[in-house]
């Protein structure tokens, strides 16, 4: 019983995310780039940090890079820790933040700047884990 209301949610959090995520290429083609949230609500990105992040990529990288871009959020990292999954989305996010290479975990004043310089192309996933 309980784990089900937990699951529920952890649904109900996580509404904002996308139906379907999609590629930075096709946003960048999208005569309006926006996803379809699991709400039914419409997402835009901001065609601005659509244009930066194809600016740190390769050409073949635009088309592998899948937005938004998830922070994930689980109290398995500890207070205050998200990681980002993916490589390529892990990459460029240490590239905008100016972290090493391979790092995939970040901190909370790390996903403030994240949010603040990509606030349409990135989005928190809420998890369950730890404890």
């Amino acid at each position: 019983m309980r784990r089900d209301i937990f699951e529920l949610e952890l649904e109900r959090l996580n509404l904002h995310l996308p139906k379907r995520r999609i590629s930075l290429g096709e946003a960048l083609r999208a005569e309006r780039p926006c996803v379809e949230t699991r709400s039914g609500k419409i997402h835009n990105f901001d065609r601005r940090e659509l244009e930066m992040l194809a600016g740190l990529l390769e050409d073949d990288e635009v088309e592998r890079l899948m937005l938004p871009i998830l922070i994930e959020i689980n109290p398995a990292l500890g207070r205050g820790a998200a990681r980002i999954p993916g490589n390529l989305e892990a990459r460029v996010v240490g590239k905008i933040l100016k972290k090493r290479e391979g790092e995939t975990i970040i901190y909370r004043p790390e996903i403030a700047e994240l949010r603040r310089k990509l606030p349409t192309t990135t989005c928190y996933v809420f998890l369950g884990g730890g404890r």
